[in-house]
């Protein structure tokens, strides 16, 4: 009795090897790619919070200068940067790194300040596309 040889030859082991191989070094490019884009991220994520913290702090440190000034029986404004915006009410900002700002404003009244706001905004403003070079649907 004859026995039928396997149809399945060198050839198709041969290209099934290569297609593994292909397959096996597209993931590990694809997990290169995205661990440099985590990891660009995670850069721009600790710069970002160092300018906050950094901008904080100098916040904290211009309340001081006006908690020091209240003491000596000075007004708020004579601190640099601290600017009156009605009747007790006194702002400043900080400018960080990032090209953010941190606007403060605070309440004096008795003597004492208190933080009526603390906001940390883009320091440029949203310039939004016009109708020319929005694309129309034409």
């Amino acid at each position: 009795m004859k026995q039928n040889p396997s149809r399945m030859g060198i050839g198709a082991s041969s290209i099934l090897l290569i297609l593994v191989v292909l397959s096996l070094t597209l993931f590990a490019v694809l997990s290169l790619v995205q661990a440099r884009s985590d990891a660009a991220l995670t850069d721009r994520t600790a710069l970002g919070v160092n300018a906050f913290y950094d901008a904080d702090a100098r916040a904290q440190q211009v309340l001081a200068r006006i908690d020091d000034a209240l003491k000596n029986g000075r007004t708020p404004d004579s601190v640099d940067g601290v600017t009156p915006q009605s009747e007790g009410i006194y702002a400043f900002s900080v400018g960080s790194a990032d090209g953010h700002t941190l606007n403060v404003r605070v309440n004096v009244s008795n003597g004492r300040c208190s933080v009526t706001g603390y906001r940390y905004e883009n320091a440029s403003e949203w310039i939004g596309e016009n109708a020319q070079t929005v694309w129309q649907g034409d």
